[in-house]
């Protein structure tokens, strides 16, 4: 990933943003003493090791910057912004495995960003922090003639003009690449109707391979295919009327939602594939309903809005995945908020930058807009995302949690 006023990694002291080092001199006092980055001198005496211990000068303490401690580095590390961060574990190896080994816990209380893009800039994107109007400007490949699908895993998914898939991950920028989507097959004809597809990606352990899932809103299948791969599995759903609102990877298996709240297992070595249960819903499901699936806690839950152009939450329920049941409304998140947008969802913990138990719905790119409601439904406020609105457009929530690794299924699955 790229950042405006990211530092050189030319030199070790030259890595070290601002913030890095008022942290630094911040946290590491002991009496008046600050520690200091210094190459040690000379030594003609053959005999002695090269020292890579401490030494006093007057208020300051010498050495090298990897002798830091380690207790000291995260608590420098998790009060970073992610600019800091990277700047952060490009200074030295024992800073980088600090990062690594935190890097979970690091992520999991970043705030989400919006996925911005501009449709005269080909070769980026920004993630904006919306609660604090920073941008990071994030470098993709060559953009022409390709649209955003949306965000799995942390990969941008996009779609060429051929109906080629090309992923990139904003944070690493490694590239995945999928075959042709089967035009005979899917509601897709052009890049112009890509909102159409939900793409989840997922890592079999057993097989050690990245796969995608398609699903379709308006089509009673879903698509299966191997990153590198030449074709489409095409798994059908047992109904011709059910159509697929969202699949979701939980515990190591593939849950899928029906837009008509059925809820329930797909696995292609199974018999049958989908495996499919009623949930009893105290809310009227009806064809503009929007349901989606979402992760909390360990527990896994449905999202129900009602769609018109215009996303309305209504409603969160944790779902029984166990027994395939009923469902038990939610209304108590703590100290954590459901961000949610047509594309993707997710809880996050709002703890010193936001408020708890809110529902914060990102709405569809040409609005510019996201609405702020209560857990049971009522609307709180409508705010502009982005203030330059006909220039940048935002698509969908990118979570830097669901970055760190690509969500697991079982050793049970296979194609």
């Amino acid at each position: 990933m790229q950042v405006g006023e990211r530092p050189s990694f030319g030199g070790m002291e030259r890595a070290f943003s601002a913030k890095i080092m008022m942290r630094l001199e911040k946290y590491y006092v002991e009496g008046e003493m600050r520690w200091v980055s210094r190459k040690p001198k000379q030594t003609t005496d053959k005999r002695r090791k090269r020292r890579k211990i401490s030494r006093r000068s007057g208020s300051s303490v010498w050495g090298p910057w990897d002798l830091l401690p380690s207790d000291l580095l995260a608590r420098i590390m998790l009060k970073l912004d992610i600019i800091d961060y990277f700047a952060f574990s490009g200074v030295c190896r024992s800073w980088r495995l600090v990062t690594t080994d935190l890097r979970r816990s690091y992520m999991e209380h970043q705030k989400p960003l919006v996925v911005v893009r501009s449709q005269n800039i080909k070769k980026s994107c920004i993630l904006y922090d919306m609660f604090d109007g920073k941008e990071y400007k994030a470098m993709l490949p060559d953009m022409r003639g390709k649209s955003f699908v949306g965000l799995s895993s942390g990969y941008l998914i996009t779609i060429d003009t051929n109906m080629e898939f090309w992923l990139v991950n904003l944070m690493t920028r490694h590239e995945l690449r999928f075959p042709v989507l089967p035009r005979n097959l899917s509601s897709v004809d052009s890049c112009d109707d890509s909102w159409n597809i939900h793409p989840t990606l997922f890592q079999s352990t057993r097989l050690s391979k990245v796969f995608m899932v398609l699903c379709f809103k308006t089509l009673n299948y879903l698509l299966l295919s191997e990153s590198g791969a030449n074709g489409w599995q095409v798994y059908f759903l047992p109904n011709e009327s059910d159509r697929i609102a969202d699949v979701k990877v939980f515990e190591g298996r593939i849950f899928v939602l029906t837009c008509d709240a059925l809820i329930g297992e797909f696995s292609p070595r199974a018999d049958p594939v989908f495996k499919l249960h009623k949930t009893k819903v105290p809310i009227v499901v009806s064809p503009f309903s929007f349901l989606q699936l979402v992760i909390e806690n360990k527990r896994l839950c449905m999202i129900i809005s009602r769609w018109y152009g215009y996303c309305q939450y209504l409603a969160f329920y944790e779902l029984d995945h166990m027994k395939m049941e009923g469902v038990k409304q939610i209304d108590d998140l703590g100290t954590k908020s459901l961000f949610t947008s047509s594309l993707n969802s997710a809880v996050v913990d709002t703890t010193g930058w936001g408020a708890g138990n809110c529902v914060c719905v990102l709405q569809p790119k040409f609005y510019n807009k996201w609405t702020l409601y209560q857990l049971n439904g009522n609307e709180l406020a409508r705010t502009p995302v982005v203030w330059d609105a006909p220039r940048w457009k935002p698509y969908f929530w990118y979570f830097p949690d669901e970055s760190c690794e690509i969500s697991r299924v079982g050793d049970g699955f296979g194609m």
